[in-house]
């Protein structure tokens, strides 16, 4: 049996006696409505009373709705069709009045009138209630309720089941921050009484990396040979740490399938203790960006799709430039839902920073940006230099960031160990430099010791916003080098050796990372060797792929060549 249905039918028959309980003459005229106040999955008795105001949406109380925009049937258009990127996104179960999944409609009731002869109606009211559906059950049927639409003679005097939910996710709190009130009106001749109930759409929520991955998402290498070896090494390596699904390709052969979409989801409590959610994949707000119209080929059924703002094709508005905080508790300030961090972009990009990006994840209210500096980098992104890990104990987790010092270090180890006349880069066909030869290039160190200050200024702030402390900070070693500005990109830093911090976790002990390529000494990579000991003391397994010729010289690394599908997390509130 439907669960919605079992639970509509319980209340009804609930209903039923609360009003005759209620009701004190013939005389009296009521209007009752009732939502799933108390977020038990369940509408019923418990959702009034109790110091429960219905008419208000608090931390503690208030229904929720989903922004039903899935594709159960797919029927909607692909990317390489010729619709303009507005109807590719227009495109979702709730653009017209069809309930074509109504398992994500939120229950709503009416409580019996218990009289004939009366007329009654039920709308969303207010700002945002253009982007709210509101269905009747009629026999196997949902019908809309379209503004102004009246309730037959019978759902009033028994009672009504209805379903709603939005059609849209929440944007710019400054235009809409999501509430809403459901008003039922109730008229008998020249009376007329109403009853208003609050509710709110469910933020979007990013994943952090203490939910496991589902499923890999890489874009489409088409005859790329060097690629499809990259993404078979990828494969293996997921297998091999635990991850069985197979990868997701997405209909683009943009390589940066970081940069263009990020993956969250929307949740509302259901029944028997279980939240009903559904995935959002987002699309960045990029427009010029072609591969972003493969974003909309995900949609289907448990998983929407929507397209931020933006203009133009800016790094700083790339999702590589985001990353998200686990959960955390600090000077009495919960983030149930952990805080998304946000790049500054690079010196280009600073001045206008990325708009779009802070104003949407403002606007769901449960994750707020931290703003890092990423003005030391070509690309500008946050993935360059910093991700969290899971941890057994504590609060969770723990951030690693790359440590130019410790990268260094190690290659004046083997200097002074008399290796300095090997090769820097063991990656056939890589510059042919020597230790020596690296560590006598002072800009270069220079270039280093600058990359070093500038993570531990980052590294200052985020102890001051979470209450770390400096030496719970995992430092992988790496290295970065100066790139001159092309194509009016700045002269900045980007990866030396590939970045080792740019990877993919899967698990809490298992992390996908770029090989190293550095000097093999007695048989084995000693960067390699030193970058696995950093994540061996978090308790991380590395499984390493080789990306240097699909990915590294490009100026990314696999953090920013796939995506990743996370367990959905717990239900946030916005507070």
């Amino acid at each position: 049996m439907n669960p919605y249905r079992k639970i509509w039918f319980i209340v009804g028959a609930a209903s039923l006696i609360l009003a005759g309980c209620s009701a004190t003459s013939e005389d009296r005229l009521v209007a009752d409505i009732r939502a799933d106040s108390n977020r038990d999955g369940v509408v019923d008795g418990n959702d009034v009373g109790a110091g429960i105001e219905k008419g208000k949406w608090t931390a503690e109380y208030g229904a929720i709705v989903l922004p039903n925009i899935g594709d159960v049937a797919h029927r909607c258009p692909s990317s390489r069709s010729q619709v303009s990127d507005d109807d590719l996104a227009g495109c979702h179960d709730a653009a017209d009045d069809i309930a074509r999944a109504p398992d994500y409609l939120a229950p709503l009731v009416t409580m019996p009138v218990g009289r004939d002869g009366v007329t009654g109606r039920v709308e969303a009211v207010g700002v945002g209630a253009d982007k709210i559906r509101i269905f009747v059950k009629r026999q196997d049927s949902w019908i809309r309720l379209l503004p102004g639409a009246s309730l037959t003679e019978t759902e009033l005097r028994d009672g009504a089941t209805l379903g709603i939910d939005s059609r849209d996710v929440v944007r710019d709190k400054a235009v809409w921050d999501g509430s809403f009130i459901v008003r039922f009106t109730v008229q008998d001749g020249k009376r007329t009484v109403t009853d208003d109930i609050a509710l709110r759409v469910a933020p979007v929520v990013l994943h952090n990396h203490n939910q496991n991955a589902e499923a890999l998402v890489v874009p489409d290498g088409g005859d790329d040979q060097e690629y499809a070896r990259f993404v078979a090494d990828l494969t293996s390596a997921a297998q091999a740490s635990g991850l069985n699904a197979p990868l997701i390709t997405m209909n683009t052969t943009d390589t940066w399938a970081q940069d263009f979409v990020e993956f969250g989801y929307v949740s509302m409590p259901g029944p028997g203790g279980r939240n009903i959610s559904l995935r959002i994949a987002i699309r960045s707000p990029q427009p010029d960006r072609e591969g972003g119209r493969a974003v909309f080929d995900l949609r289907g059924p448990g998983m929407g799709a929507i397209q931020l703002g933006g203009a133009g094709d800016r790094h700083v508005d790339s999702f590589g430039n985001v990353e998200t905080i686990p959960p955390y508790t600090y000077e009495g300030k919960e983030f149930p839902a952990g805080r998304v961090v946000i790049g500054t972009g690079n010196r280009n990009d600073a001045t206008v920073s990325s708009v779009e990006l802070k104003k949407f994840f403002a606007a769901q209210q449960v994750q707020t940006p931290l703003i890092l500096d990423t003005t030391w980098l070509v690309v500008g992104h946050v993935d360059e230099f910093i991700q969290f890990l899971p941890t057994p104990s504590g609060r969770g987790w723990r951030p690693a960031v790359t440590d130019p010092r410790r990268g260094l270090e190690i290659l004046r180890e083997q200097q002074r160990s008399g290796h300095g006349t090997t090769v820097a880069f063991s990656s056939p066909g890589a510059p042919a430099r020597t230790i020596d030869n690296v560590l006598a290039d002072q800009k270069f160190v220079a270039d280093n010791e600058f990359a070093a200050q500038k993570i531990e200024e980052n590294v200052t702030h985020l102890v001051k916003e979470i209450g770390l402390q400096p030496e719970e900070f995992v430092r992988i070693p790496g290295l970065y080098e100066l790139s001159l500005g092309i194509d009016d990109e700045p002269d900045a830093l980007v990866s030396f050796y590939p970045g080792a911090i740019n990877g993919v976790l899967i698990n809490a002990s298992n992390y996908l990372a770029p090989r190293q390529w550095g000097p093999i000494i007695d048989g084995r990579d000693v960067f390699e060797a030193a970058v696995t000991e950093a994540y061996r003391s978090a308790g991380v397994a590395v499984h390493y792929i080789d990306e240097w010729a699909t990915l590294h010289v490009a100026g990314g690394e696999i953090h920013c060549g796939t995506n990743v599908l996370r367990q959905i997390g717990g239900l946030p509130i916005v507070r």
